[in-house]
């Protein structure tokens, strides 16, 4: 296909051409199983994941507050009803500690809970990167899953700075409401908007920095990740438009907080794929140097190996079959 030579369908034509391979890389990634899996291991981690996270935020502001922010955003991104199930699951764990032993084990239990989604987030996005780990063993497990738990205290650490930030964002409105009411809420408005983007793709960057393995620049990073926070906004209206007019988890009955939570991590999975696969093309269409880390190497590489390894393996079958060909046959017996 040509070209077209004015500037503007070029442009145009570019981003169409940037897109398909964007959406053909991400459907050959198999997105809707990925989803899912993550989906299934959210529902198992989640509770742990949230106590741990609301404990480093309520260190420093309380776990009233915290509990209630979280409320709020899962009411406002997903439904009211999956906040308020959702809350109960955070009061539901608990820590034993009849002894020490015991409470080891239950920190240990809690940590490998809490840690799983991102665990699992990670194999994905080795995926779409195209790399895979050298040594898969059991320490480098142990690293990854550090890895993951790091991934839950930047969340903590995070949803503490959002939580500081709305405060004093109140507190300027509720200053600056006292002289301009119309227009102090509509700066509200577009900066907690603002403060949602940061927020998002701040989460989406750490995400594109620390869990694959590999080696980008924050350009590229901060670049995916702003794009990905876009359409994250832009799906989740979308979604919460969805799931508030057609209600789809209905027919579950006692269920349906469970089910839209899945829908809603599903739903989300896919857009955030979609973002990282963006982020993989605007690297190769800029020539941006990605590299693999030092535990991992492109997924090629292990593939050209093992096909090397099947090589020779089918080389000494041949040469073994040539010989037995080729063998004088053996003497009959007289006898016989």
């Amino acid at each position: 296909m040509n070209k077209p030579k004015n500037p503007i369908l070029k442009k145009g034509f570019e981003f169409f051409i940037f897109m398909k391979n964007t959406y053909l890389a991400w459907d050959r990634n198999d997105p809707f199983a990925k989803s899912a899996i993550i989906a299934y291991y959210t529902l198992f981690s989640l509770p742990s994941l949230l106590m741990i996270v609301t404990s480093i935020a309520s260190a420093f502001v309380g776990t009233k507050a915290v509990q209630g922010r979280i409320h709020d955003e899962i009411a406002r991104f997903i439904s009211p009803q999956v906040a308020v199930s959702i809350e109960e699951m955070i009061g539901n764990v608990t820590l034993q500690d009849d002894n020490w032993i015991t409470l080891i084990i239950s920190i240990a239990a809690l940590i490998y809970g809490a840690t799983g989604v991102f665990f699992q987030m990670k194999k994905t996005m080795n995926t779409i990167w195209n790399v895979t780990e050298k040594n898969q063993n059991f320490k480098r497990m142990l690293i990854n899953r550090a890895i993951a738990f790091g991934m839950v205290l930047v969340l903590g650490f995070m949803l503490l700075v959002a939580f500081v930030v709305t405060i004093l964002l109140n507190l300027l409105t509720d200053y600056l409401a006292q002289f301009a009411p119309v227009i102090t809420v509509i700066f509200a408005d577009a900066l907690r908007f603002l403060i949602s983007f940061i927020f998002i793709a701040s989460l989406f960057a750490a995400i594109f920095k620390i869990l694959p393995d590999v080696k980008m620049g924050y350009k590229t990073t901060v670049l995916g990740a702003s794009i990905t926070a876009i359409l994250f906004l832009i799906g989740e209206s979308l979604l919460g438009y969805y799931f508030s007019s057609s209600n789809p988890a209905s027919v579950y009955g006692g269920a349906a907080s469970i089910v839209l939570m899945l829908l809603w991590v599903n739903y989300t999975c896919l857009i955030l794929f979609f973002g990282a696969e963006i982020t993989v093309q605007y690297a190769l269409v800029k020539k941006h140097k990605i590299v693999p880390s030092k535990h991992a190497e492109f997924a090629h590489t292990e593939e050209t190996k093992a096909l090397r390894e099947k090589q020779k393996q089918l080389d000494a079958d041949k040469k073994k079959a040539i010989e037995l060909a080729t063998n004088p046959e053996e003497p009959k017996d007289p006898n016989s």
